[in-house]
């Protein structure tokens, strides 16, 4: 989704106000969640601990379409697949101070490298072409470890705090982490340790990255940043999402999802009781990605060996997270 970038100092999203949910049950496995700010909302496991039906787009990567809930998701097991996650992008110019790249709908960019999978990345701004073909990349952007979109620490609108934006990266093994992430063509990826941190940032060795936001959970625990991140948003809105848990000290499972129509705060709900009930683990990292009309999975389908959107939109982006097969 557009975002009006310059001069305002903040993007889409966020459901601020809006007040944590808390199950009954434990491992989030009830069949009611009760969310103080909108009462009982069924969720899609309930007690029979079923899992929507999988469909195998190669080894180690399944596809999942959850009717009750509105979601639509790729597990990858890290350990299993033979994939390489990697930034889509294409001819990126810097524009009087804004990166303006390419736009495609993610089957698009997905047809285009050979992926079997993807999702759409980060947030959009100006169109710079009269059919939406170029549009201005909004922070931080990294392919093949150099950075072709900076990431910057912004000036709050009131000028009064600074802050910087979530960001997923994937090392040169594919190996997923997460930060708030900077940086530029100079001096690179950038990490902090938190979005409104005064510390100085240190290197992230990532071969390719993109922010967006807010983070989810953070080393572990619900951590839903949209006021420091300063992105607000209406309410239920389809929402793309990236997260993974962690075993034996590493990312184990990564999750790239699109939900038709949820708040932040329900979204990590869904992760809270996904994870347990798929994998029997629970969310290390997760944020969301560009949401509203611009949030789209695709995948190949097996049968036919041709790319399926979970949702079309329609809409083209300037950045995308692909899985590339090895």
């Amino acid at each position: 989704m557009r975002v009006n970038w310059r001069g305002s100092g903040r993007g889409r999203g966020g459901d601020v106000g809006v007040a944590p949910a808390f199950c009954a049950a434990p491992r989030f496995r009830a069949a009611l969640c009760l969310c103080p700010a909108v009462g009982l909302i069924p969720l899609s496991f309930g007690c029979s601990h079923t899992l929507p039906a999988a469909i195998e787009v190669a080894p180690g990567i399944t596809f999942r379409r959850d009717q009750k809930a509105g979601v639509q998701l790729l597990d990858i097991d890290l350990t299993m697949a033979k994939m390489r996650p990697v930034v889509a992008a294409r001819g990126v110019e810097n524009r009087g101070g804004n990166f303006v790249g390419d736009a495609k709908t993610v089957r698009e960019w997905a047809a285009q490298r050979g992926a079997i999978a993807g999702i759409n990345g980060g947030f959009f701004g100006d169109t710079y072409d009269q059919i939406g073909r170029r549009k201005q990349i909004v922070q931080l952007a990294v392919m093949d470890g150099k950075v072709i979109a900076p990431g910057s620490v912004t000036l709050s609108s009131g000028g009064t705090e600074r802050y910087t934006r979530s960001a997923i990266g994937f090392s040169k093994e594919g190996v997923p982490s997460m930060v708030w992430g900077t940086g530029t063509a100079k001096m690179g990826p950038r990490q902090r340790r938190d979005p409104t941190s005064p510390e100085s940032s240190r290197p992230w060795p990532v071969a390719q990255a993109l922010a967006c936001g807010p983070r989810l959970f953070s080393s572990g625990k619900r951590h839903i940043t949209d006021r420091e991140e300063r992105l607000k948003s209406p309410g239920r809105l389809p929402r793309a999402f990236v997260a993974y848990d962690q075993e034996n000290g590493a990312p184990r499972h990564l999750i790239l999802g699109r939900a038709d129509a949820m708040e932040f705060s329900r979204v990590a709900d869904y992760l809270a009781a996904y994870f347990p009930e798929a994998h029997g683990t629970t969310p290390r990292e997760a944020m969301c990605l560009d949401g509203g009309p611009s949030a789209q999975v695709v995948y190949r389908d097996p049968d036919s060996r041709t790319l399926t959107d979970a949702e079309p939109t329609g809409v083209l982006v300037p950045t995308a997270i692909l899985i590339l097969p090895r």
